[in-house]
């Protein structure tokens, strides 16, 4: 007992207090982000058609200019995610896994990079606050289970966040500003807010200049720096789009200037302002209350979340009358402001991976908020209390069920793939289509397994008019004869009657077709 006392006087009081409690949060943090990930990975087309795309890099060279398709709008984004994924995927290839693993570490490395960051442009307590809170939230925790292109997006806003701090300081980190820009677009263009968000700092240094007549040439200098590593960033999209005439350019113009894009949403409001005002409150609701307690009664939510956003706005004003308020403080709140009204924009449903990059801001309004009234009196204390045991409960109960296996497994995938595979002779060229209402005919999650043999590899794309043999995997078993499917590659095989229909226990049904030979 006389020993541990000894050591425990050698422990400085203030390591007890704050490094204790962030190494508890981060192996909580890591828990949540690997436990059971194997079984519980989603990998559905999306993340089999990046996993066949990166494969290729590294396996034939085939080096690629654009990233994933949006889901809305048919548009490209950079290929920057795919060349993360290269050294990940080929380490564990052909597991599919490395890339995944990469993911839950960046999203250990992003919970300790909030209190790190958080403290040297923020504070201490609200650093630890705000890393305490993002690193057990379980929507945060879900969005690190799974290689996915906007999974990333919390670590670079972070960064982008702490060197727009820097450059208020020193005007040279408006490059590295810039830089983290330029990556982070390339992860999802829902992004681009973020472009307002530093823009609005931007031109306060610009006119706090002026207003003090400093000089802004050091500033220009590194701004114009910027730019011009941004457009380089661009070139892959720019050579892509010049080869299949301006179609990214096309697609971009298009939901600009499409009026369903803005100017209505499910409540047809007849204007842009009248639906943006509509849709403040479902946003602010998602940013702030969703990804931390959950979703309940919507209005009670929506007075939440507009409470909380009122609580903000009054300690931004106030201590900016008294002249107190932080750079850090103003950097938070520009980014959350820019957030809600920039996504109230959009009429189109707004889904957590839209909003990634807004995970850190959302976190850190609410460790301003709530440090702020549990200093502030007896009901404020109450009220951080009630919040915490909302938030303990939702994260709790999210939390559990997030880490239960799947009874659909990346292992199972795996293993209807390899039946596919024992059933196909050396180099004869075979495809594969998918009946499970999602729309990705191609199965390009078993398509990607099936791709890792080198003697029974599946037909490329630019090949499906030569397949000897085709494969429907029917997941839904809804279709009474799959072969009746109006799937286009169905219906131009030449051959319809079933050489082989198989069941995979707790899966799919495999029906194979097969061309008659001469």
């Amino acid at each position: 007992m006389k020993v541990l006392a000894r050591i425990r006087s050698l422990v400085p009081k203030k390591f007890e207090r704050k490094h204790v409690l962030i190494l508890i949060v981060l192996g909580i943090a890591t828990f949540l982000r690997f436990y059971n990930v194997a079984n519980t990975v989603q990998f559905l087309g999306d993340q089999g058609r990046d996993a066949l795309i990166v494969s290729r890099i590294f396996r034939e060279l085939d080096f690629v200019f654009i990233g994933p398709v949006t889901s809305v709008g048919n548009m490209y984004l950079g290929p920057l995610y795919y060349y993360f994924m290269v050294p990940f995927l080929w380490l564990t290839y052909p597991s599919p896994m490395g890339p995944v693993y990469a993911i839950a570490l960046l999203g250990v490395v992003t919970v300790f990079l909030m209190y790190h960051l958080g403290k040297k442009f923020l504070s201490e307590r609200v650093a630890l606050i705000a890393a305490t809170l993002f690193g057990l939230s379980a929507v945060v925790a879900q969005n690190t289970r799974f290689s996915w292109n906007p999974n990333p997006a919390p670590f670079v806003s972070l960064l982008l966040m702490y060197f727009t701090f820097k450059a208020l300081q020193n005007v040279k980190y408006w490059i590295a500003v810039v830089v983290c820009f330029a990556v982070l677009i390339q992860l999802h263009y829902m992004t681009l807010l973020a472009g307002a968000a530093f823009g609005l700092v931007w031109l306060y240094q610009l006119f706090t200049k002026i207003k003090e007549k400093k000089p802004l040439k050091k500033m220009f200098t590194a701004t114009t720096v910027g730019v011009l590593i941004f457009l380089l960033s661009l070139t892959p999209l720019v050579l892509f789009d010049i080869k299949h005439d301006g179609l990214n350019k096309k697609a971009f113009i298009n939901i600009l200037t499409k009026e369903e894009t803005f100017a209505k949403n499910e409540h047809e409001a007849p204007t842009v302002l009248a639906s943006t005002l509509i849709n403040i409150r479902s946003r602010a609701k998602l940013i702030l209350t969703d990804l931390s307690v959950g979703e309940h009664d919507s209005s009670f939510d929506t007075f939440i979340a507009f409470s909380l956003i009122a609580v903000l706005f009054y300690i931004v004003i106030r201590k900016f009358k008294k002249g107190r308020l932080a750079s850090g403080e103003f950097i938070v709140f520009s980014f959350l402001i820019t957030g809600i009204i920039g996504t109230a924009l959009y009429r189109h449903n707004i889904y957590h991976h839209y909003i990634a990059y807004l995970f850190p801001a959302a976190f850190f309004s609410l460790a301003i908020i709530l440090d702020y009234l549990y200093q502030k009196s007896m009901v404020g204390k109450i009220l951080v209390g009630i919040f915490s045991f909302f938030f303990i409960q939702f994260n709790f109960i999210y939390g559990r069920e997030m880490l239960e296996s799947l009874g659909w497994t990346i292992a199972n995938i795996q293993s209807v793939a390899q039946t596919i595979e024992d059933r196909v002779k050396p180099g004869e060229k075979y495809n594969i289509v998918l009946l499970n209402g999602t729309g990705d005919l191609n199965g390009q999650n078993y398509r990607y397994f099936l791709s890792t043999s080198d003697d029974k590899k599946i037909v490329s794309e630019e090949e499906f008019g030569q397949v000897e043999t085709l494969f429907i995997i029917d997941e839904e078993r809804k279709i009474e004869k799959e072969v009746d499917s109006p799937v286009y590659e169905i219906v131009v095989f030449p051959n319809k009657k079933p050489v082989e229909v198989y069941t995979i226990p707790d899966g799919p049904e495999i029906t194979m077709l097969r061309k008659e030979q001469n």
